[in-house]
């Protein structure tokens, strides 16, 4: 595919996925932090069957992140790294860790500064603190996802990113050798069998989700895909039962969670791969037209800000709402309508003022819903 390998394709309905990803995990932590511990769980059992499928949420941003970087390099004869491995780990680095050490600085801050944040009250904010001086030194280090110990430390979302992190390396140094070596089934059948290797025989890493690798490398295999044109016959109807294989494991059973994560997995590659597709030989259907708006997009290119903001400030407006007597459905309504805008609006303070220094120019400049294919750089170079 001549054109696609002279320039990066760029998909702007990928910030669209972004944005419902990073809404559902905000929209999670609400109900996750509403009164004690377990209070809506026991008092909104309908609501949580809803909400609690945002703690799904990652494993989209994490096959999103093999498909972007994927982008990169899939359109060269050998798979390698335009600029090599080191300006590679370097763009990541820019890209997600200032602003991951500017919230760790801010919260650290608040949690030892406001006295509310630094007592147990039996809320979900419980398993944030005591802050350690090895879990700073583990976060510093991005490697916190290691001990249950230190995973949730300071910001609870804070975990993935480490993972994030850890999954740029295996990108260079473990998929694109045995893709080169075995071709994209050999990559993903390494990747899967790792990852369920880890589910079953780790399970102490199950905090961390280590098989995300096999998340990523299907977000990856997807790229590869469409850049070189692989044919898949079928693929609307294959996504189709993808996602109603992912929807009854999920919803109808009591599968692990490595389990509905993995199959969840599939599912968002292939409906990725299905609107890349459809996108790059120029068709644009309501799917695309929804995920490529100015509302989706837009929120999609700070979605990173929103992801590491709002959960301590969600935490903080429910401590403080604890010596207020009300029924929980009211709690929550307080969380959803009244907290969680502010921690949105705070989140998009923090993407000004920080995240947005570490874009590229183009970046700054690209305006939703103008998405162009193949084109400019901003879906291949966006963040977790």
């Amino acid at each position: 595919m001549n054109q696609s390998r002279g320039k990066r394709l760029d998909f702007q309905f990928v910030d669209g996925l972004r944005a419902i990803a990073a809404i559902a995990v905000a929209l999670f932590h609400a109900y996750l932090f509403t009164g004690h511990n377990g209070d809506a769980e026991s008092k909104l059992p309908g609501v949580f069957k809803i909400f609690g499928l945002g703690d799904l949420a990652v494993p989209m941003f994490i096959v999103l992140s093999g498909f972007v970087l994927m982008l990169q390099v899939a359109g060269t004869p050998d798979l390698r790294m335009k600029n090599g491995i080191r300006d590679y780990i370097k763009r990541r680095a820019r890209r997600i860790l200032p602003p991951y050490y500017a919230s760790l600085a801010i919260f650290g801050l608040l949690i030892l500064l406001v006295p509310i944040l630094g007592a147990r009250q039996d809320t979900a904010w419980d398993t944030k603190i005591p802050v350690t001086w090895e879990g700073v030194a583990a976060h510093l280090l991005v490697l916190h996802n290691f001990s249950p110990d230190w995973i949730y430390q300071i910001n609870g979302p804070a975990w993935s990113v480490a993972t994030e992190w850890q999954l740029y390396f295996a990108l260079p140094f473990v998929l694109l050798p045995i893709w080169r070596r075995f071709r994209t089934r050999g990559a993903l059948a390494t990747a899967v069998i790792l990852a369920v290797a880890v589910a079953v025989f780790l399970p102490a890493a199950a905090g961390a989700h280590f098989w995300f690798i096999a998340l990523f490398a299907m977000g990856a295999a997807a790229a590869h895909s469409v850049v070189r044109d692989t044919p898949i016959p079928r693929l609307g109807l294959l996504t189709l039962a993808a996602w109603a294989v992912a929807g009854g494991i999920i919803v109808a059973t009591k599968a692990p969670v490595w389990v509905s994560e993995l199959v969840l997995g599939v599912a968002m590659s292939l409906f990725v791969l299905w609107l890349a597709r459809l996108r790059k030989t120029g068709q644009r259907n309501f799917v695309h037209a929804t995920l490529e708006s100015k509302a989706l997009a837009g929120t999609g290119k700070w979605s990173y800000s929103l992801y590491l903001i709002h959960s301590p400030i969600l935490a903080l407006g429910n401590l403080l709402l604890l010596s207020v007597q009300m029924p929980t459905i009211s709690r929550f309504g307080l969380m959803v309508g009244v907290i969680l805008p502010i921690a949105v609006a705070l989140s998009y303070v923090f993407y000004l003022i920080v995240e947005r220094r570490f874009l590229n120019n183009h970046q700054r400049s690209a305006k939703p819903g103008r998405a162009t294919v193949p084109g400019a750089r901003h879906a291949a170079e966006t963040g977790v």
